[in-house]
């Protein structure tokens, strides 16, 4: 990316604007099934939609071969609408919408998360009894993270109990699945005892082999080097995860069929998706309060995602040299005094330089809300320099076209 072809882009498509690295993201998607794979033959990737729903994105993951992972109507309208058959959908998510009903009597993948769930299944199967639902459970499990989980059964509390007695006394509903997700524990350790645990529920609770067994997500993925050193532990690449979380599983179940060992599955977002969207915004404003450096720039913390709270993204600066500042806060375009995008940052910028910021691929555009000004536009770039619009800038009248005047 240069100088004249950011312009370029500008005119065009306006600023701020996504850009989405199509064959990179492919590339890192195939690395991922490719590492796993050769550990495991039978594992999948669910790509997690609440992460980056742009449907282009979830289009290259069908047509890759990997399931969509969804929590809600609106997600699983997305898949059905990308033309993905129930079978290879998995419905997770605390509070789960109406189409739940309609996912798992077309055979979808659903992993219960609470009683009340639970009871509203067993009410589905018993007004149909003349289909068979397959239902897995997520389970809350202590992997040593620094938190207790808000998700999932505690499978040593009464309503866990409650729970697997009303799915197991329903003669139309089998358990065949068992599932985790936990944030805040992506190092290998965590991730080890996550896997050990998985095995040992499954064992307990699906009576012979279960048919699937996800781990959830939070792996770390691909990074710049700038990033990657902001972390306080080693980042594991892919092959480190296989080794040493699909080892187990082989080993488990090496006795098993192939046709009949169950499908293990992974529901990467942040790690497929955060490396390969950038943004394009400019400086509208430098100035120094009480000594304060502070240049205002055209996007905000919103666009960018809560990463840009805990770490300071990949940065790149085009146009003029400007003026050298020791220390300078780049700030967003909101009325909100945290909206921080890059604290303390060392170099040269002016008013007017663009600045790419990269690895904002996850929970950015998907939890943007329309606060102060609408989303932009985003655009896909091939390794050919081929240009797509993906998503059109929002204007104002989409703000207001849901409301009554």
């Amino acid at each position: 990316m240069n100088l004249k072809q950011i312009e370029e882009l500008e005119e065009k498509f306006g600023l701020p604007l996504y850009i989405f690295n199509s064959d990179q993201f492919i590339d890192n998607y195939n690395e991922l099934l490719s590492k796993f794979k050769a550990v495991y033959p039978n594992f999948k990737i669910s790509y997690s939609y609440k992460t980056n729903y742009t449907p282009r994105v979830c289009q290259i993951v069908k047509d890759l071969g990997g399931y969509a992972e969804i929590v809600s109507d609106m997600e699983y309208e997305l898949a059905k609408g990308l033309g993905y058959e129930n079978n290879k959908i998995i419905y997770n998510g605390p509070v789960k919408g109406c189409k739940l009903e309609e996912h798992i009597l077309n055979g979808g993948l659903l992993n219960i998360d609470n009683y009340e769930e639970a009871k509203r299944v067993r009410n589905i199967a018993i007004k149909n009894t003349l289909n068979k639902l397959e239902v897995g459970i997520r389970f809350n499990i202590d992997v040593g993270a620094d938190f207790i989980s808000r998700f999932g059964f505690d499978e040593k509390s009464e309503e866990f109990s409650k729970s697997l007695k009303l799915l197991e006394d329903t003669p139309n509903i089998s358990i065949v699945g068992v599932h985790c997700h936990i944030s805040r524990a992506r190092g290998l350790q965590a991730w080890e005892k996550r896997a050990k645990e998985m095995i040992r529920i499954a064992d307990k609770y699906i009576k012979g082999v279960p048919k699937y067994i996800s781990l959830g997500s939070g792996m770390y993925g691909r990074m710049d080097d700038e990033l990657t050193q902001q972390f306080q532990q080693p980042v594991p690449t892919y092959q480190d995860y296989a080794g040493v979380v699909l080892t187990l599983f082989a080993k488990h179940y090496k006795n098993t069929e192939e046709d009949k060992k169950p499908i293990i599955f992974t529901e990467p977002g942040t790690t497929l998706v955060s490396k390969y969207f950038d943004i394009i915004c400019k400086v509208d404003n430098i100035r120094n309060v009480r000594g304060r450096n502070l240049a205002s720039l055209t996007c905000c913390l919103y666009n960018l995602g809560e990463i840009c709270s805990m770490k300071k993204l990949p940065i790149q600066v085009f146009g003029d040299e400007g003026e050298y500042y020791n220390s300078i806060d780049l700030m967003g375009y909101t009325c909100l005094e945290q909206d921080c995008l890059y604290p303390d940052y060392k170099g040269n910028i002016a008013v007017g330089n663009y600045i790419l910021f990269g690895n904002v691929g996850g929970y950015s555009l998907v939890s943007k809300p329309p606060f102060i000004q609408p989303n932009c536009a985003v655009i896909e770039i091939s390794n050919d320099d081929n240009v797509a619009l993906i998503k059109r800038q929002e204007t104002n009248e989409d703000i207001f076209l849901t409301f009554v005047f």
